[in-house]
């Protein structure tokens, strides 16, 4: 690009990522892309300290088609011109945010940060680059204030959070269009970004000028609280994590076990604060209300399971309580290859005399997630129900519906973990799992 020697590197730019530690010496950046000004800005100042820090730099790009998304021909160009590796993705997300039960908004994000996160396990991008501004805080600010799940000791938006980093949190929009439009560098108008049918939107277009215009409200201001919740957040954080590891007793990416004995002796509100914070650090961003924490706090004492968020639950039972996250069932034709799913990767070979099961059910059996009803056949002809074999081998319940299973003529021949019921010589499977 014609223009990049001519762009300057922002004073909030530098800000951000000395304070956040945002970059390092040989990182492997995927740039979450959407055409836009913010992530068209982020993209050229990365190459602009590319050959400072010796950065791998690559693009993603998730096409919603939505009316007014970009063009993924156009996200190619874009990516060849810079000389940048490119990830292009489409997706119907209105048809997504249907099945789901989400808006439109919610949905792209999940789909989104779901793509960014195994492309980047999969091709070893140890941080992700969203294109999040100052202005981007000050709105999430708000609608968290408009609803119910606020806290002052949690930032809108972390400037670094697990491997997401955003280097333009410190950065006003307004001078993000200044410098591009001084520069003649052109980006994609999304017309959705202008919708007043969105509560972002509506914050953006009419609640911040109202508060610009009848009471000096700026962005500026808002930086300085912003930045004192970031360092008071910083402080406690430090004191909640001592006390996670205090009560937790088991942790991975499909569920994590807590000693109730440990969290019962604590006072109601640091109950609370620490449900509430062992969701934040294991499973997202999202914060959780303070109806659905009281109804933890009663199930933590009493027994019992909720579902806090879509496919994670809180589950209470003896002397443990757990939060478990669902892994999305399928079933994959047994054969030769890798699969991945969901935090798994499934390795089928075959290998003669060192496989454990026969040849004959390549193309015939099926990998999947045990069901509800599931049978196998332990010896010839004594049939059991899969979840009795299970509790009889004393799996604990909160690892069973995480076990791969394969099912040949309507049975289970083979579990993970165990020696198969179906034996043979020939196909071996490997089942991996990562964060």
């Amino acid at each position: 690009m014609k223009n990049l020697e001519k762009l300057r590197i922002t004073a909030e730019f530098k800000e951000a990522i000395e304070a956040f530690n945002l970059i390092e010496k040989n990182d492997k950046i995927l740039i979450s892309y959407s055409g836009g000004p913010d992530s068209t800005f982020l993209t050229l100042l990365l190459l602009k300290i590319k050959k400072i820090y010796n950065l791998d730099l690559s693009i993603f790009y998730l096409n919603h088609k939505l009316p007014g998304s970009l063009d993924s021909e156009k996200v190619k160009e874009f990516a060849l011109n810079l000389g940048l590796k490119f990830y292009i993705y489409e997706e119907d997300i209105v048809k997504f945010s249907k099945e789901n039960k989400l808006n439109i908004e919610e949905a792209g994000r999940i789909k989104r940060y779901s793509l960014l996160k195994e492309i980047s396990s999969k091709y070893g991008y140890n941080k992700i680059a969203t294109a999040h501004t100052l202005n981007d805080a000050l709105e999430s600010f708000i609608i968290r204030f408009l609803r119910e799940g606020f806290s002052l000791l949690t930032p809108p938006i972390k400037p670094k959070f697990r491997k997401v980093i955003r280097p333009l949190i410190l950065t006003p929009r307004e001078k993000i269009l200044k410098i591009l439009k001084e520069n003649d560098i052109s980006y994609h108008i999304d017309i959705e970004n202008y919708s007043l049918i969105r509560t972002r939107n509506k914050i953006r277009h009419i609640l911040i000028p109202i508060l610009s215009k009848e009471f000096n409200y700026n962005l500026e201001k808002f930086k300085k609280f912003y930045l004192r919740i970031i360092e008071e957040s910083e402080f406690y954080e430090r004191k909640i994590k001592e006390d996670i590891k205090f009560v937790t007793e088991e942790e991975n990416p499909f569920y994590l076990k807590i000693n109730k004995e440990k969290i019962l002796k604590m006072d109601s509100f640091k109950k609370r604060e620490l449900l509430k914070n062992i969701f934040y650090n294991f499973y997202g961003e999202n914060e959780l209300g303070r109806e659905i924490l009281f109804k933890m706090e009663k199930i933590l004492e009493n027994d019992g399971k909720i579902e806090v968020k879509k496919n994670i639950f809180f589950i209470s039972r003896g002397n443990y309580a757990f939060f478990i996250k669902k892994i999305t069932n399928f079933e994959i034709t047994l054969k030769e290859g890798e699969f991945e799913i969901e935090g798994l990767k499934i390795k089928v070979k075959k290998d003669k005399e060192r496989g454990f099961l026969p040849q004959n059910i390549l193309n015939e059996a099926k990998l999947r997630l045990r069901r509800s009803g599931d049978l196998i056949e332990t010896e010839k002809g004594k049939i059991l129900k899969l979840k009795k074999f299970l509790e009889n081998k004393k799996v604990p319940f909160y690892l069973r519906d995480h076990l791969v299973v394969l099912e040949y003529k309507g049975k289970i021949v083979w579990i993970e973990g165990f020696e198969p019921f179906l034996k043979g010589k020939d196909v071996k499977i490997e089942v991996i799992r990562w964060n």
